[in-house]
């Protein structure tokens, strides 16, 4: 008997560490403490939310680098700005008569900052070409004589942030919002090196009329190592480095989708039997009176949010800052968007986040979606922010719930562990920076939470375990 009860004793001393409990401020303590996390700046906040108070922090006045996590300050302001149903509408007009079954003039597609036109990521959605098509033989054409325009003109240039990293433009995260965006902004480029590093042989896809590729690598033996770059001017995806002739396949940034837009209509037509007069070199400029020939609408704003949030889209995010630009100088009765419409759209989601009580000056913001590393704030603010939107409601609709569970986004310890399923967050991650904010429970949520590293010494990997492993100590048992 008595070596039963040591046997038992002994198992209890070694399982005891595995189920020992914390404090709020032990759990932050011990993961601050660990040794990675040396020369990192970190910063942690975690709130009660019954009673709207800190229960437990770590250097919450410092402003550090938020990565992707800015994603769910865009989506609080678009839902008190614009709403839940808020929907982006793209009008079709035409510019001139129909006769005897013949558009005598152009189909013209205004881009208004719609994300979603054509979008992989939201393929149950309408399709744009397909009302077009079916638009025109409701009114009984079959035959356009004159042009297909997409017009990318409400915004102005530049489509990109001026705080983003010029290295990012080429890649499928930094594709650029213009008014006129299709097929998420992304091509997939096919291309063929030569021995002299050359590009010998090249496509689109979809087609891309316009866009080039051009090379200026070095040929090499036995070392493949390319960089991409964006040349907005030409434009043209930009090969630099070392390459062998060999052949790849990679999804790019597409810095004009307009003309994709125009190229995957007007090859719609012509399959479904539109007869097409060639289009001239320079289409003539629109009348003053155009005929309105149907509206495209994106799929309600909660569901555009829960995609960007889900899948940490720039390009949905940040067409939602541009958006909200949009609207607050419109309402000023100004007629043309100015360039800097980026920091229109910053001040007013400041504005509104004031309004709701929340102290904006820890909050650095250039984008919407966080790739600018100059985005920067502090987990207070993040905590007030949370706190004043845990429950506040818009037609029903909170941010919590457009938020997706932690499921296997922190490492494995807490993918284990049934928590995984009751808490949710926005990750935010970028070289040297691992960062996450959000709501335990899901569906009631209690706690806000906002934790921020920079510059740690280890991979993203082992500090997004060790969150994972903080999340667990912090709410295990409550």
């Amino acid at each position: 008997m008595k070596r039963i009860a040591l046997s038992v004793m002994a198992v209890l001393a070694v399982a005891l560490p595995l189920l020992a409990s914390y404090t709020p401020q032990e759990a932050v303590n011990k993961f601050v403490s660990h040794s990675s996390l040396r020369y990192a700046s970190v910063g942690v906040q975690v709130i009660d939310l019954d009673s709207a108070k800190s229960i437990a922090c770590y250097r919450p006045e410092q402003a550090n680098i938020t990565a992707s996590t800015m994603k769910t300050v865009v989506s609080s302001a678009a839902l008190g700005l614009m709403g839940p149903h808020f929907r982006f509408e793209t009008p079709v007009y035409l510019d001139g008569e129909v006769r005897n079954g013949c558009l005598y003039g152009n189909l013209i597609v205004k881009g208004m900052g719609d994300p979603t036109l054509g979008s992989v990521f939201l393929p149950c959605q309408a399709n744009i070409v397909d009302e077009i098509i079916g638009a025109l033989r409701a009114l009984g054409v079959n035959r356009i004589e004159g042009d297909i325009i997409c017009d990318d003109s409400y915004y102005g240039y530049p489509y990109y942030d001026e705080d983003w990293d010029v290295g990012d433009l080429a890649y499928d995260y930094g594709a650029a919002v213009h008014a006129l965006n299709f097929h998420d902004n992304l091509v997939t480029v096919s291309y063929t090196f030569d021995g002299r590093g050359r590009v010998s042989r090249s496509s689109f896809s979809p087609a891309v009329p316009g866009l080039k590729v051009i090379s200026r690598c070095r040929a090499s033996r036995g070392r493949n190592a390319i960089t991409p770059y964006m040349d907005y001017s030409v434009p043209a995806l930009v090969l630099t480095g070392e390459t062998t002739a060999k052949s790849y396949r990679s999804t790019y940034a597409n810095p004009t989708p307009a003309p994709m837009l125009a190229d995957s209509l007007t090859r719609a037509l012509r399959s479904n039997g539109f007869e097409l007069s060639a289009a001239s070199e320079t289409p003539a400029e629109p009348r003053s009176e155009l005929s309105l020939l149907v509206v495209h609408k994106s799929p309600e704003l909660t569901e555009i949010i829960t995609s960007l949030l889900d899948r940490s889209d720039n390009m949905f995010a940040h067409a939602l800052l541009r958006a909200i630009g949009a609207r607050d100088y419109e309402t000023r009765g100004m007629d043309a968007m100015p360039v800097d419409l980026d920091v229109v759209g910053v001040e007013a989601v400041k504005r509104w986040l004031e309004l709701q009580g929340v102290n904006t000056e820890p909050l650095f913001m250039r984008d919407g979606s966080g790739l600018a590393r100059a985005n920067k704030a502090s987990v207070n603010f993040f905590g007030d922010m949370l706190s004043m939107m845990a429950d506040r409601r818009f037609d029903g609709v909170r941010l919590c719930d457009l938020m997706p569970t932690a499921s296997d986004r922190v490492g494995k310890t807490l993918e284990n562990n049934p928590l995984s399923s009751r808490i949710v967050l926005k990750s935010g991650s970028m070289r040297h920076v691992r960062c996450f904010v959000g709501y335990y429970p899901a569906d009631k949520p209690r706690y806000a939470f906002a934790v921020l590293v920079n510059n740690f010494t280890c991979s993203q990997a082992s500090v997004k375990e060790q969150i994972g492993t903080f999340l667990c100590n912090l709410f295990e048992g409550k």
